[in-house]
């Protein structure tokens, strides 16, 4: 009776120990981003700029009926105004669509370092493409603000730029190559959405 005894708790106990933990393991954190750690930032005009990174249907397609939960992004400088804005898929790759959120962050942003917009909205990530904004005011003589990464995983859609001096949006290797010889600076933004786990 005793071996009974013994074997049915040893039983039990392997039975809680098998069914009683699940999966430990935290959720893997999924973010839309082309950019690598921050290395500097780069010298804007003083006045309204925006930094964009566009991400094509091609990139979002994998993350269908995730929620972005948030923005986060890397601030050198700390400007006048900053506000996070998500734009819908454009009519290109250089023209964002509808404006689907925006936030203005100002009061939060005291730091210079990552900092994480969680939205308010639900954005739910669809077989369209999207766009991660952060518009910011630099102050003259203060040129710096959102951060940049080295390059090294250059992506055309990881530097657009809307210029206080300019009507279009631009990238910020064509302003750094005036003479459209090929010699502008790769870099991405350091900006990222932060995506809901599956």
């Amino acid at each position: 009776m005793k071996t009974s005894a013994t074997l049915l708790f040893c039983f039990l106990v392997g039975m809680l120990l098998w069914t009683g933990c699940g999966s430990d393991d935290e959720d893997t954190l999924t973010t839309l981003n082309y950019d690598g750690p921050n290395v500097n930032a780069p010298q804007l005009p003083p006045g309204r700029n925006v930094f964009g990174v566009y991400f094509p249907p091609s990139e979002t397609a994998p993350y269908q009926g995730r929620v972005l939960e948030s923005v986060r992004f890397y601030m050198s400088d700390i400007p006048d105004s900053t506000i996070v804005v998500v734009y819908d898929e454009g009519p290109d790759d250089r023209t964002p669509g509808a404006e689907l959120y925006r936030r203005n962050i100002t009061g939060r942003v005291n730091v210079t370092a990552w900092i994480d917009d969680r939205l308010n909205e639900r954005i739910v990530i669809g077989d369209r493409g999207i766009w991660l904004a952060i518009e910011v005011v630099i102050p003259p003589g203060e040129p710096f603000s959102v951060g940049c990464d080295a390059g090294r995983n250059f992506q055309p859609n990881g530097n657009l730029l809307f210029l206080s001096t300019e009507s279009d949006w631009t990238t910020f290797e064509e302003i750094t190559d005036p003479n459209n010889n090929g010699t502008g600076e790769t870099v991405n933004w350091n900006i990222r959405g932060v995506l809901s786990a599956e």
